[in-house]
């Protein structure tokens, strides 16, 4: 289901109200606002809003309506007719009647992008103080791709024809196995599953895709003259991200399938920009994480612009307990168990969240846009998967286990990264005393 995420939701109260108590059941946090709710700033960062109008001029009253909470530039998801996807503050658009599987599936999906998107910004400047760096080459966009499948219908004949006419190209699979033969060969911007008839083999994709790392980011939409709300609702449940019924015309299927592959682009940039700030330059080569300087440099850019209301962030200490007595392993066995644990930790962590090793046992992970809950999750995730894991010793005999304690912090008002790190280690230690004396 994923972590709570806070929503603005505006519009007609009967539309908003129904569609909130089923958010509420998917983890969002909905926040209903009325065109006359007084103006009061908020402290609470929302993630997304979701605007209910009839026409562009309903949409922009109710957009100005939201101005005066915690909004900023978050993605704002436009509900009602097809001239709404049409206006530029519009991320995202759904017809009606809106489902709340989608409506929170998409919420998710551009939070996720605009998270990205904003701490690679933030994360390059800061790489900007380390000096500048040889231009990139940069090489020619490649042509977007869409996958098909499913059995050849006049609907694919339709789709290729229109995507063709804009430049994308259209790969055809009219088998589950060539399916994923592609996807395994190559990527692309969007799947498109004909689900007429086969509706368990479309599932059985859209599931696999969301089981796979590499593809799990990969939109997938079904086409289906079955759109009743059971089925559409097991399809969001699937991973689909949209569904395209046989009423909708072939210039609005191409519109929205459109909006999905340039997201995919854009969610591809941002990781590649985040990808981008791992050089010799900021990152610990015997750990492959950050070094320490780089991220304090990252974190105290973080807390100036938390401060401002840009951004929210939380940080996570970790430390690495060895086992004591005839179990505790020599100096170089721990010393590569704790290597082996950073690289663990960098890769059970977002593109957009960051790593470095603080001092020879001790572990900061700075985690953008994430409240105390993630955190927890984070920290639960990272613990469990340490503490399962054998370390060789120098004898292969008897491998040992790394106990990982952690402690979340959150900023403070005119704290300094160097401060904000020292106060998580002494709550940290303040926290490991008191349950040894326990």
């Amino acid at each position: 289901m994923g972590r709570e995420l806070d929503v603005l939701l505006i519009g007609p109260a009967d539309q908003t109200g129904e569609l909130a108590n089923a958010m509420e059941k998917l983890a969002m946090r909905v926040r209903i606002v009325r065109s006359d709710t007084p103006q009061s700033a908020t402290s609470r960062a929302f993630a997304c809003g979701v605007i209910f109008a009839a026409d562009p001029e309903e949409f922009d009253a109710h957009r100005k309506a939201l101005e005066s909470f915690a909004l900023g530039d978050r993605p704002i998801i436009a509900i009602g007719p097809s001239s709404l996807a049409e206006i530029d503050a519009v991320d995202a658009w759904v017809p009606e009647p809106a489902l709340p599987a989608q409506v929170a599936a998409r919420a998710r999906s551009l939070f996720r992008l605009h998270s990205m998107e904003a701490i690679a910004k933030r994360r390059a400047s800061v790489n900007a103080l380390y000096g500048e760096r040889p231009e990139l080459v940069a090489r020619p966009e490649a042509r977007s791709s869409v996958l098909y499948v499913g059995d050849a219908s006049p609907r694919f004949m339709s789709l290729q024809h229109i995507m063709e006419a804009d430049n994308v190209e259209v790969v055809a699979a009219f088998s589950s196995y060539s399916a994923f033969d592609y996807l395994h060969e190559r990527s692309f911007d969007a799947v498109v599953l004909n689900a007429n008839d086969k509706a368990d083999a479309a599932f059985t994709i859209s599931s696999a895709m969301r089981r796979n790392a590499r593809l799990y980011h990969t939109p997938v939409l079904l086409l289906t003259r079955d759109t009743n709300h059971e089925t559409a609702d097991e399809a969001f449940a699937r991973g689909v991200s949209d569904i395209i019924s046989a009423q909708t015309s072939d210039q609005e299927m191409r519109d929205r399938i459109l909006t999905l592959t340039a997201e995919r682009r854009r969610r591809r940039d941002a990781k590649a920009a985040l990808e981008a700030c791992r050089e010799p330059r900021t990152l610990d080569i015997d750990t492959g994480l950050f070094h320490a300087g780089f991220l304090t440099s990252h974190l105290q850019d973080m807390i100036n612009d938390h401060d401002r209301g840009e951004v929210s962030f939380s940080a996570l200490i970790l430390n690495t307990d060895l086992p004591e007595g005839i179990e505790r392993p020599d100096d170089l066995s721990a010393e590569k168990a704790r290597r082996q644990f950073a690289a663990m930790l960098r890769h059970l962590l977002r593109s957009e969240d960051a790593a470095c090793r603080v001092n020879a046992d001790t572990f900061l992970a700075l985690l953008p846009f994430t409240e105390e809950e993630g955190v927890s999750a984070v920290a639960a995730r990272v613990s469990a998967i340490a503490e399962c894991t054998a370390f060789e010793s120098e004898d292969p005999l008897h491998p040992f286990r790394l106990h990982v304690r952690s402690e979340c912090i959150m900023p403070r008002p005119a704290e300094t990264a160097e401060g904000m790190i020292e106060r998580g280690i002494r709550q940290l230690q303040s926290r490991n005393a008191f349950a040894a004396r326990a």
